[in-house]
């Protein structure tokens, strides 16, 4: 089993977006307190993924389920949601999930990070190995998700997805794959340019078999993205308001000020806060 290293934990809060060179010189090895690490190899994908899990407050001698919040790109992801988490927990007191963030082969942008096989649900010719979303989602319905709610007190009536730019990609082939598997899906500045909008093309083929969307949406984009984020970002928002599906409780900001970068931490406060509010507090 690999040992997640400074690089993949404790860094990752102020260096995330800097995703390279830096962290390979980092040759200590530790662990995030109440997290551990594990290694799953997928039969359904065929490959390993990385599971980074954090135990809440208490969990040891607690006698009750928990929330759980999965996360993709948690090579980066894991240790910013749990500085959010606990923001979020200080400010409104809220219930603190067990985390299990979903790993994609090492940092975005170092060669072993697979998130562009593993978000993108089609093949394109000039992106070799990608279309692996449908497996992906495989791994976690028939193998993660079992593993968790086996392992841990992990309560699968509240399994939240978060995802951000490709990763935000994935959460809306969730939308529209499996919406049930999750009771709150919250999308990030999502890539649905990708393969000129192929992700229309699902929504169509879920809506001509079904009349609700029963999952609680947090869809995003930042107000200084590039017309290829923002354009697409307005018009899936435009398609679920004319779909009208029933029991979808959907939640869009235009986040003020910020680019698909700068925004990205600004966009994890708020997608958890309101997740995890009740009634949803609109950030």
């Amino acid at each position: 089993m690999r040992i997640p290293s400074v690089a993949k934990l404790l860094n990752l809060g102020l260096l995330w977006l800097l995703a390279g060179t830096a962290y390979a010189q980092q040759s200590s090895l530790v662990t995030v307190p109440n997290s551990e690490h594990q290694v799953i190899q997928s039969k359904v994908a065929g490959h390993p993924y990385d599971v980074y899990v954090h135990f809440p407050a208490g969990y040891a001698t607690s006698g009750k389920k928990y929330p759980v919040l999965y996360v993709v790109d948690g090579d980066n992801d894991f240790s910013p949601t749990l500085e959010y988490l606990g923001l979020l927990m200080a400010e409104y007191h809220i219930p603190e999930p067990l985390v299990v963030a979903i790993g994609d082969g090492g940092l975005i942008g170092t060669p072993g990070n697979q998130r562009n096989r593993d978000f993108t649900p089609t093949a394109m010719a000039d992106r070799p190995g990608s279309g692996g979303a449908p497996a992906f989602l495989g791994f976690i319905e028939q193998e993660l998700m079992p593993f968790v709610e086996k392992k841990y007190k992990a309560d699968p009536a509240q399994r939240t997805l978060y995802g951000y730019s490709m990763g935000g990609l994935f959460g809306t082939y969730v939308l529209f794959q499996k919406p049930t598997l999750f009771q709150n899906i919250l999308i990030g500045s999502p890539a649905l340019g990708y393969d000129n909008g192929k992700i229309f093309d699902i929504e169509n083929a879920y809506h001509a078999k079904h009349t609700d969307l029963p999952v609680h949406v947090f869809v995003e984009v930042g107000e200084l993205e590039t017309p290829g984020q923002k354009d697409p970002y307005q018009k899936l928002v435009q398609l679920l308001q004319a779909r009208h599906y029933q029991n979808l409780d959907l939640h869009t900001v235009v986040i003020e000020k910020v680019t698909h970068m700068t925004g990205k931490p600004v966009t994890m406060l708020k997608a958890l806060g309101w997740a995890y509010t009740s009634p949803h507090v609109v950030f």
